[in-house]
């Protein structure tokens, strides 16, 4: 846990130096940039080992080495963005960390665009990197540029941007086809966020959960990947990490109905809806004891909204003393969540480099 511990450190210590000192606009910049070294690094050099799906990822590199490769995986699958990533990364060498850290490079890139869209951009970097969906680059390597590309897509939903909401999606599906699920959004959420439209998503949740199975037998005929998304279990799966995303937005509920002096706002009220989203995802993963490696990844969409939501609950409170009792109390807790699961799902304990490095 020790190298993931210190890239996250060393990156938020450079992250808060680039924007809390009185900085020209090019050194913050390069503080930036020193502050994503680490990250793409932990992410870009890791063994092929770590991350149950990263052999897969390596075998599809190793074999498309051209981009008429790319463009021939394309056309039985899709996804031609990602696919060229490995040609591209052949271009440069042919170890498999040219595919990850191309990755790593994108998602962090749009990361730390979204966070210097907000306010609180420190205590969002934090929870981004150890609740946040920044490390599921290591187990879900394509999905995970699809869902940082999303992030960007909140921007244009809160402000009413359609062409560039179209645009982020069409760039995002791409990389993974799950992508077209959020395609809707901007229409559902656009406006006020009033009753009747959270209404409509709980009727809508209501009728995927009876039924489930067909939704799933119409997204396998269109890509037999996703016929694993209706895999049941005997035991719930992924409830650790579905009990935590429901009682976060627990708190963001009662806070926004709390605070409303500082919360009722677009802004919040969209993020709160979305995450809401990822909330029932997470439900119907538990009710339908379905395998948490498909299905429930299709949350992380919208709970890693939970980099803006906490920050902003938290700074709510206008009482300096509970500012700083929550501010403390929350950051304990994620690095707690973060030690828990890192270390106990998807192979990323104990980390290990690309071997290429000589560690």
């Amino acid at each position: 846990m020790l190298p993931y511990f210190f890239a996250n450190f060393l990156a938020l210590a450079l992250f808060y130096a680039g924007y809390k000192q009185k900085l020209s606009d090019n050194a913050r910049y390069l503080f930036l940039l020193l502050c994503a070294i680490p990250l793409i690094v932990i992410a870009g050099f890791k063994f092929r080992k770590i991350g149950t799906d990263s052999g897969t990822y390596v075998y599809f590199f190793d074999n498309i080495v051209t981009f008429k490769d790319a463009f021939k995986m394309a056309q039985e699958h899709g996804e031609v963005g990602y696919w060229s990533l490995s040609a591209i990364g052949h271009l440069w060498t042919d170890n498999y960390y040219a595919l990850f850290t191309l990755t790593a490079c994108i998602v962090t890139a749009c990361y730390l665009y979204v966070i210097k869209q907000f306010n609180l951009k420190t205590l969002s970097f934090f929870t981004l990197l150890f609740i946040g969906p920044f490390y599921f680059q290591l187990n879900g390597n394509r999905q995970a540029i699809s869902i940082a590309i999303f992030a960007i897509s909140t921007l244009f939903i809160i402000k009413e941007q359609p062409i560039k909401y179209l645009v982020s999606i069409a760039i995002g599906f791409l990389f993974h086809k799950s992508m077209i699920l959020c395609l809707p959004l901007y229409f559902m959420f656009r406006g006020n966020i009033k009753p009747r439209k959270i209404a409509l998503i709980l009727f809508a949740f209501v009728v995927f959960i009876v039924f489930f199975q067909t939704f799933i037998s119409i997204a396998s005929g269109i890509d037999s990947r996703y016929s694993g998304y209706g895999t049941k279990r005997s035991e719930s799966g992924g409830v650790l990490v579905s009990m935590f995303n429901i009682v976060l937005f627990a708190w963001f509920f009662m806070v926004r109905m709390t605070n409303t002096r500082a919360l009722a706002n677009r802004r919040f009220d969209v993020l709160l809806a979305l995450n809401f989203l990822g909330v029932l995802v997470s439900i119907i993963s538990i009710i339908l004891r379905i395998d948490p490696s498909g299905f429930l990844r299709l949350s992380v969409y919208f709970t890693q909204l939970n980099m803006f939501l906490l920050p902003m609950t938290i700074m709510s409170f206008r009482d300096t003393q509970t500012r700083l009792i929550l501010i403390f109390a929350g950051c304990a807790l994620m690095m707690a969540y973060f030690f828990m699961t890192m270390s106990t799902f998807s192979n990323l304990t104990p980390y290990r480099f690309n071997p290429i490095l000589g560690l």
